[in-house]
């Protein structure tokens, strides 16, 4: 028998590790194992230092449960704030929406007469709400986005270079069609002209209109031209409606060369002229539209003026889309705040202008003694030094006054309507031009609470289609071709006839001379002149009317 034979031999221990009969080590209890991943030490041999692994200052199974109840508890409070942070800026969206609609109801401004109350009951979406995009509804918002619409239609122009009287040319793009889309056939009923939908395949070719379609003449605003999606726009509504759209680039402008030392400028009304005249030459059966935005707003208004108070009436109808209805307190506006973001974007356009054509602009301040070489425009008032040289005014109050909207309006008859928002950054204070208007016989204006400056955008639309100004500007201009009745063809004939030589015509002779008759230059007091501001603070009828 072997010396082994008759032993037991225990098997649950292994002692492979014990050389020599040495005692079993005791072994570690579960709760003190660092074994675990992350926690535990690798063997070391002799010479090696141990280093601690990863996670080790989680020394034990009971630590590492404590932190994980402690996480736990932490993820939720924050969850169950988040969610309480959540549902108040709910109820507070909620509450903005319930007392600040994302629509808007027009609101009209006018004088009570037939003509003007005739017209505006023909533009359905003066008596219905507009619906801004939930997403868009901030006055900045609707500014900024809405130049974005000048990518989204592509439109073919023909262009046409025509000489003023002054020496400058003024730039007509003639719409040809629509880019990538075949032409539609011209509508053959207002009321299907009315019913089209304003997209590119619905804008018939220039060359199948009859010679005496209106002609829809759009004007830009600073630095602007045909290239710009309100004009754009503008002159698809027109053309879906049958009209033949030609889009005005002022001197200087959109490629247009500048031709003469004198920049464009808003109490110049020579480049609207010009471009009646052309458009009258050219199709001399056709009536003639107007419509402008921004900067383009002030010279159409100057124009109407000037021609209608020498009792010339050659326009059917105009539009004026976000005039800055006060030019002295629209330009303080924009050195406050938000403004001073439009200030730089505005003088950096203009200060690229002046670079562009400093070579005619500079041999202006030779004869008016005035330093322009190297000069930086920082500012819009910067600009417009070089429009008090070269359009001869005496000083920056003698402009801003000549064109000033409450001093044109009643001078216009022409019917006219103004479209703003009332949150516009631009807009100004307005309170003179609204007293202006009640007194008007052919000018009204429509303001909603939204709409930004020139932008207007529709919910469901955006920046893809046209906005609501564009929809009121078709109706409005459709109305103005419209057969009238008796009480509205009364009024034109009501009013006293006009002397193109009458004294208190709109014209620069004459407004020169009672500026410099002023005790410091004209002031405010010169917006008093032919019954304006002055006499109408003693209307009792305040002139609104909801349509």
């Amino acid at each position: 028998m072997s010396e082994n034979e008759g032993n037991v031999v225990d098997f649950t221990t292994d002692t492979a590790d014990t050389p020599g009969g040495a005692d079993e080590p005791e072994r570690e209890s579960p709760a003190d194992d660092s074994s675990e991943k992350g926690g535990g030490d690798k063997d070391v041999t002799a010479g090696q230092t141990r280093r601690p692994g990863r996670g080790s200052i989680f020394t034990s199974k009971d630590v590492r449960r404590q932190t994980v109840v402690i996480a736990k508890k932490a993820f939720s409070s924050v969850a169950s704030v988040g969610l309480g942070l959540g549902y108040l800026a709910y109820l507070r969206v909620r509450h903005r929406e319930q007392n600040d609609p994302n629509s808007c109801t027009p609101f009209v401004v006018h004088g009570g007469k037939a003509l003007t109350r005739e017209l505006l009951s023909r533009c359905p979406s003066l008596q219905r709400e507009y619906e801004l995009p939930k997403w868009c509804t901030n006055t900045h918002a609707q500014t900024l986005i809405g130049y974005g619409r000048m990518f989204t239609i592509f439109l073919e122009y023909d262009r046409q270079l025509v000489r003023c009287a002054d020496g400058g040319q003024v730039g007509l793009d003639w719409l040809v069609k629509a880019r990538f889309t075949p032409p539609a056939r011209p509508p053959f009923t207002p009321e299907e002209a009315a019913n089209r939908a304003v997209v590119p395949h619905n804008i018939p070719a220039a060359c199948d209109l009859p010679d005496d379609a209106p002609v829809f003449i759009m004007l830009h605003g600073i630095n602007g031209g045909s290239h710009e999606g309100p004009s754009k726009w503008a002159v698809a509504t027109g053309a879906v409606r049958g009209w033949r759209c030609v889009a005005l680039n002022m001197r200087g402008c959109n490629g247009v060369p500048l031709s003469n030392a004198k920049v464009y400028c808003a109490a110049n009304a020579e480049d609207v002229r010009t471009a009646v005249n052309a458009c009258k030459s050219r199709y001399p059966s056709a009536p003639i539209l107007l419509a402008g935005y921004s900067l383009g707003t002030y010279v159409i208004g100057t124009y109407l003026a000037e021609e209608n108070s020498k009792g010339f009436d050659p326009v059917a109808g105009a539009v004026l889309i976000s005039c800055p209805m006060d030019p002295v307190s629209s330009l303080s506006a924009m050195n406050r705040s938000t403004g001073l973001i439009y200030q730089g974007a505005l003088s950096s356009e203009l200060s690229r202008y002046y670079q562009k054509h400093k070579d005619q602009v500079d041999t202006i301040g030779e004869d008016k003694n005035v330093e322009f070489k190297d000069k930086a425009i920082r500012s819009i008032a910067d600009f417009d030094k070089l429009i008090v040289a070269t359009h001869g005014f005496s000083e920056a109050g003698e402009y801003y006054d000549y064109y000033a909207p409450q001093r044109i309006i009643p001078s216009i008859r022409t019917p006219t309507l103004y479209l703003l928002a009332m949150d516009d950054p631009f807009l100004g204070e307005h309170e003179q031009c609204e007293a202006a208007i009640r007194g008007s016989s052919h000018v009204a204006l429509a303001h909603v609470r939204k709409g930004g400056h020139v932008a207007f955008l529709e919910k469901g639309v955006g920046v893809f289609g046209p906005c609501w100004t564009d929809r009121v500007l078709g109706e409005f201009l459709a109305s103005t071709l419209a057969p009238r009745s008796a009480a509205a063809r009364a009024v034109d004939k009501a009013l006293p006839p006009v002397n193109p030589q009458n004294k208190d015509r709109i014209s620069r002779s004459v407004f020169g001379a009672q500026w410099k008759q002023k005790p410091n230059g004209g002031g405010k007091s010169a917006l008093l002149k032919q019954g304006g501001v002055g006499s109408l603070g003693a209307l009792g009828e305040d002139g609104r009317a909801r349509l």
